[in-house]
């Protein structure tokens, strides 16, 4: 941030907190590159992420990650059957529902091109010492929180701003 963006002079900040934000760009970097070699569009990349870290869910429960419609997630989990991406299975206690799982072979793809990238971040951290390596983590811990502390307060506002919105529209405003 420069001063005229509400934020302290680019030589206030601490080197950590700009490394931090090239990290939060490679990601953006290296995320496209991974819709890519998988040919899917953003939102798909989302929903393969989710599906990635639970193994599988219902497409309510993707639906709510992902903030979309049910009519829209239904277009996301179709795209990436489709694509080989994804599978529809029965739910095992409703036979109403379906449980949505990543392929493995996605998730054996993805896995094959981050893994050399997370065994060098681990490498990294390893080559510290114990006491070292829990100032890392604390550290990170630390991003991570006001991180999350930051989207929680974005994702309050959004809310209150879409509860405002669809009220004054109830009540044919504008």
């Amino acid at each position: 941030m420069t001063e005229g963006h509400g934020g302290p002079p680019r030589g206030a900040m601490h080197e950590a907190s700009f490394l931090v934000r090239k990290i939060l760009v490679l990601n953006e970097k290296m995320e496209f590159m991974m819709r890519r070699e998988m040919d899917i569009n953003e939102t798909d990349f989302q929903a393969m992420q989710h599906l990635i870290k639970a193994k599988s869910m219902t497409p309510g429960q993707l639906a709510q990650l992902l903030h979309l419609t049910p009519a829209a997630t239904t277009t996301v989990i179709d795209r990436l059957v489709n694509k080989g991406h994804a599978g529809r299975t029965p739910h095992p206690t409703d036979r109403r529902r379906w449980v949505i799982t990543p392929s493995g072979d996605s998730v054996k793809s993805a896995m094959e091109k981050l893994m050399p990238m997370i065994l060098d971040v681990d490498s990294k951290i390893r080559s510290y010492a114990p006491e070292q390596q829990s100032v890392i983590v604390d550290f990170l811990s630390g991003v991570v929180n006001a991180m999350d502390n930051r989207a929680a307060v974005l994702e309050s506002e959004w809310t209150g701003k879409s509860a405002r919105i669809e009220d004054t529209t109830a009540k044919g405003e504008k």
